[in-house]
């Protein structure tokens, strides 16, 4: 009798989360912070179904692009750290705090699992002057054009990276915006811009079949979907930096969320449909947990937020 009523003061005393063993009671809302149709959103769309299978609850998608996704990001930050508000975090979470566009810090959010990495491309339609980066500077330099550059919302990380190629190979880059990777690459397909910033998964297939060429990667080694292209490290410049994608709640979720979205994404990856879109797309997929990924993020975030700074001076000079 009285190991029952210690019980139940125990019970009493801890929190209504800890309580709550019956994580998720209800579906789940998933703010994509890009347009339908990009990296973001394809890769969301590929990993729901694993997710919904383990999680056993629908997932809510919910495409918030604009502001280079400074709308899904602060809905999120916002939100009730109750486990059912959830982003796919990248390095927007730090380009938007360190161009100073948002009200929140990458602090504000509990980063609950990595899925994917890749570095960025530099990528123009096929042609004999851009092999590589010494080639693009010496030509642009000879004609004296600025680089016309596509990339997503002004606050994404491809906006800040292309601004830092700028810098990095000493030529003018002019950044041209679009709502989202596709519309920029249509844009040049289109020959309405020199070049976009994009990740490999976006591109692949237009690279292999000889539409677009990669001039150079951002990657701290070469990709094996891609081993032709040089880094940026081996052609002599101060610049390693790769896009990742992955599941960030607000800040203060419980243990029991945490557990349950590592346990649903180690499943989801393991899902042979996952598995043929990730072959299909050349998607690199490494995910990364607990202790390792806020190691990460923190790493990530002292090269990203500081980029971003620097660009946001620069445009307002």
């Amino acid at each position: 009798m009285n190991k029952t009523l210690s019980a139940l003061v125990m019970a009493a005393a801890m929190p209504a989360t800890a309580l709550a063993a019956d994580y998720p009671s209800k579906n789940l809302d998933m703010i994509v912070p890009s347009s339908p149709g990009g990296a973001a959103d394809t890769l969301m769309r590929a990993i729901q179904p694993g997710l919904e299978s383990s999680l056993g609850r629908t997932i809510v998608v919910r495409n918030m692009g604009a502001g280079g996704g400074a709308l899904a990001l602060t809905r999120t930050a916002t939100a009730k750290p109750d486990g059912y508000t959830l982003t796919l975090a990248n390095n927007q979470n730090f380009t938007l705090e360190g161009l100073g566009n948002v009200g929140f810090k990458y602090q504000d959010f509990d980063y609950l699992a990595r899925i994917t990495e890749e570095p960025y491309l530099l990528v123009s339609n096929k042609n004999d002057q851009w092999q590589d980066a010494e080639a693009l500077v010496a030509d642009l330099k000879k004609s004296g054009k600025p680089l016309q550059v596509g990339t997503s919302g002004v606050g994404s990380s491809t906006y800040v990276v292309a601004s830092t190629l700028g810098s990095q190979l000493g030529i003018p880059v002019q950044v041209v915006p679009f709502d989202g990777g596709s519309p920029a690459i249509s844009a040049l397909m289109g020959g309405h811009v020199d070049a976009v910033v994009v990740n490999p998964s976006e591109v692949l297939s237009q690279i292999r079949g000889d539409r677009l060429q990669a001039v150079l990667s951002t990657g701290s080694e070469r990709s094996e979907l891609l081993p032709d292209v040089k880094t940026m490290k081996e052609q002599g410049y101060d610049l390693a930096v790769s896009q990742w994608r992955g599941i960030a709640t607000p800040a203060g979720v419980s243990d029991e969320v945490e557990t349950a979205w590592v346990e649903a994404v180690k499943k989801a990856i393991e899902a042979p449909e996952f598995k043929r879109f990730a072959e299909s797309t050349g998607v690199e997929v490494k995910p990364l947990f607990g202790d390792e990924l806020d190691t990460y993020v923190s790493d990530m975030a002292d090269v990203m937020i500081p980029a971003s700074r620097k660009v946001a001076e620069n445009n307002a000079q």
